[in-house]
């Protein structure tokens, strides 16, 4: 083909349109492996939960692209059963179209999604639907015949209270703390009788109830930390954790970090470490961390506090779990002579725990920091890797 800039309009899409085909019949070629490897039970073989994370490690694809082509593969994909006979796949005419380059993966998930309730006997149309449409439209087209096929919907039943969940949203955005809750009556309505003694305005007072209200709740939280009863969090009762360098203490200039690795001013440390519930965790000028492990394989609070203050989360590369959702890990394992202190530990997320324990993933200290190195899969020469994430918090 000429240079691009010397082709016509015409010229260009013709180009384009190949193209575009090519890439859906690769983007096939990749749920055919994909259905093979979740076929042979791959994640297992090589010491992993699941492909999805298998594909972040060795593609880099995030969870939500690997749930996607797994599931795209399920319906796309000739399967073999143990006995060794070929299974068709549940999509026999869209897996046909997308491997001669007609659909795309956005046409495969609109038409799955619309077959789950209707009868294979209409798949053919579909799909010659939305060869010749875009996702959006062929979805509109689904929709349509599905009402068509069953105009007198389903058959009524009795009414089935659903379940009541209690669903809340947390966010950290600009320095500031976003919070959506939707939960039951009842617990409603305990909020309510919490928050309404602590938000009635007083004399002279200009806050508006939006603002008396976010008020009150921030209350509740102080008087919760204050509490007797608290649950417990990585071995020790629930508490905030200031980590702080020392020299901007002493000239009450900068910021302080929180345990979760939001920044605050200087002078709002000072306002929050009046209140119980609060661990300073002062760092000497080189922002050093003292060890007080001592020779037991349990972690006691105080040396779990550092390893918090220097890991800051799970120390997996990439990983962005903070400290209460960690477990202290032995480098080099209890039962083959490890010491329980902050030389031989480092904190890791559940997940991930599971993971080092079950793979080729290997730990070493490098310069007081916890290095991973990967298996050779993913990369033949085993590189070290850091957390860079909760490094630069």
């Amino acid at each position: 083909m000429q240079p691009l800039a010397l082709s016509s309009p015409l010229e260009l899409l013709d180009e384009l349109k190949r193209k575009v085909r090519a890439l859906h019949r690769l983007q096939f070629q990749v749920l055919e492996i994909v259905g093979t490897l979740d076929q042979q039970g791959a994640a297992a073989t090589l010491g992993y939960k699941d492909l999805v994370e298998v594909f972040k490690h060795a593609l880099h694809w995030d969870p939500k692209v690997s749930r996607r082509k797994l599931t795209q593969a399920k319906a796309l994909c000739t399967t073999v059963t143990p006995s060794g006979a070929t299974v068709e796949p549940m999509l026999p005419f869209a897996a046909a179209a997308m491997a001669a380059g007609e659909l795309s993966e956005d046409h495969v998930d609109v038409l799955a999604e619309a077959m789950a309730g209707l009868p294979a006997a209409v798949e053919a149309n579909l799909v010659d639907y939305a060869q010749q449409h875009e996702p959006r439209s062929a979805k509109a087209f689904c929709k349509e015949l599905a009402y068509r096929l069953d105009q007198d919907g389903p058959e009524p039943r009795d009414f089935e209270p659903a379940a009541p969940r209690n669903v809340v949203r947390r966010q950290w955005k600009a320095g500031r703390y976003h919070l959506f809750a939707d939960v039951d009556a009842e617990t409603g309505a305990k909020l309510d009788a919490l928050i309404d003694p602590l938000a009635k305005p007083e004399p002279a007072d200009l806050r508006h109830a939006p603002e008396r209200d976010g008020d009150a709740f921030c209350e509740l939280i102080d008087l919760a930390l204050r509490a007797d009863q608290h649950r417990i969090s990585g071995g020790e009762r629930v508490q905030l954790t200031v980590t702080l360098d020392y020299d901007k203490l002493r000239t009450a200039i900068g910021t302080a970090r929180l345990d979760n690795g939001e920044h605050i001013p200087m002078n709002q440390v000072r306002k929050i470490a009046c209140d119980a519930g609060v661990v300073p965790m002062l760092l000497g000028s080189r922002s050093q961390v003292h060890d007080v492990g001592r020779k037991t394989r349990t972690i006691n609070v105080g040396l779990r506090r550092v390893l918090v203050a220097r890991d800051r989360g799970c120390t997996f590369p990439g990983c962005t779990r903070p400290p209460s959702h960690c477990e202290a890990h032995h480098l080099r394992h209890w039962s083959n002579g490890g010491s329980t202190d902050l030389a031989n530990l480092a904190l890791l997320c559940r997940r991930h725990h599971d993971l080092v324990h079950q793979s080729d993933w290997q730990i070493q200290m490098d310069g007081g920091v916890p290095v991973f190195r990967p298996p050779a899969f993913i990369d033949p020469h085993r590189r070290p890797r850091q957390n860079q994430i909760h490094a630069v918090a």
